[in-house]
């Protein structure tokens, strides 16, 4: 975690806000210098304890950094790399946080000097949330933090920002660049992307009212729709590529989904949402590449006040540490669920034994 003396983080928002504080969280010792052209961040970040020093002035910011990373809008990139370039010291590190990498290591190379090494990062995690209000020093944890290395990366350079990358609870994966924005475009940016569609949906509403009645489901789904439209409009744009690629082969799936309906080919369409439910009930446990896997139990509970709290109360009480937490349903009044995700299947039978003791009814997670 150590290996940088200065660490300059440009963008206050809730990324780089929360990279900050993560790092001084975890014990970082490196003077972290945070810029951000809203001087309401920056105080912020500084009452929060996140930065040490801040500065409108990204030149200002970069001097003697041994470690700079860029936390701002895609869009942005252009004009801050130009803006520091002349400013980086020998040898420093440049990293980002960009959801978008293939554009981004094109634009280093060329604006960035020879005498620095700039190795593409992107951590998968987020909110729809935004700025240093939103901030969390637990956004990482256990999330995978993609590093995208090219021929001129050194082994050190990377090994030293994957030291750092699990200091914060998260995994480092080295992954190609363009097959990062690959990935990214099917589990990240087109779910966005359709998100968005499904709530301008509502808007085609024949005359009719349909936001009484949207319910938990509809919420969870399109909760990311959300998002910052300014970021996601430059995310979208530049990786519009792999984005149209993807947009294509899902207008295949409703168009071929339209067909068996208007046909009421019921044995095919059970078929399809058979296949939907069985790829979606392995998510949690496939596709690891280097992360632990993650153990699991629904809890079903009643949606009272102070539930969630009695949960974790009973778990942490007997030492038993939850790693993911995720509510599924909940109705006002009503039972909902509850995903609980343990380390080892050592903690996940404690945690059962010990809840259903306490009288609530526990499954494994469908696995």
């Amino acid at each position: 975690m150590d290996d940088f003396h200065r660490i300059a983080v440009i963008g206050m928002g809730l990324i780089g806000g929360s990279l900050a504080l993560a790092l001084k969280h975890f014990g970082c010792q490196s003077e972290i210098i945070g810029s951000d052209k809203n001087k309401e961040a920056l105080e912020e970040a500084i009452r929060l304890g996140a930065i040490d020093f801040a500065t409108v002035d990204s030149k200002e910011a970069v001097l003697d950094a041994d470690l700079v990373i860029i936390a701002v809008s895609v869009g942005q990139y252009e004009e801050i790399f130009q803006e520091i370039s002349p400013f980086l010291k020998k040898g420093a590190l440049v990293t980002d946080v960009g959801s978008v990498k293939g554009h981004i290591i094109e634009l280093a190379s060329r604006y960035l000097p020879r005498h620095v090494e700039f190795l593409g990062g992107h951590p998968m995690a987020g909110s729809e949330k935004e700025g240093i209000h939103a901030a969390s020093p637990y956004l990482y944890e256990n999330a995978y933090y993609f590093l995208t290395p090219t021929d001129q990366n050194s082994d050190a350079a990377c090994l030293k920002l994957e030291s750092l990358i699990r200091s914060l609870g998260a995994y480092p994966i080295r992954i190609d660049a363009w097959k990062h924005d690959q990935i990214v475009a099917k589990i990240s940016h087109i779910p966005h992307l359709s998100a968005v569609a499904l709530v301008n949906l509502l808007e085609q509403s024949r005359g009719l009212s349909y936001l009484p009645f949207v319910g938990g489901g509809f919420r969870d789904t399109t909760r990311i729709a959300s998002g910052n439209p300014y970021l996601w409009r430059d995310i979208l744009l530049f990786n519009k590529k792999e984005i149209i690629h993807e947009i294509r082969l899902m207008q295949n799936i409703l168009e071929e989904f339209c067909f068996l309906l208007e046909e009421e080919k019921d044995q095919e369409i059970l078929q399809i949402l058979k296949q939907a439910k069985e790829i979606r009930d392995q998510i949690p446990l496939r596709f690891k590449d280097g992360i632990p896997p993650i153990y699991e139990i629904i809890v079903t509970a009643a949606d009272r006040p102070g539930t969630l709290a009695e949960i974790t109360r009973i778990l942490g009480e007997k030492g038993v540490n939850i790693k993911e937490i995720e509510i599924l349903h909940s109705r006002e009044y009503q039972e909902g669920a509850i995903r609980l995700g343990f380390e080892s299947k050592e903690e996940e039978k404690k945690a059962n034994s010990l809840l259903a003791q306490a009288g609530y009814f526990v499954a494994n997670a469908g696995k």
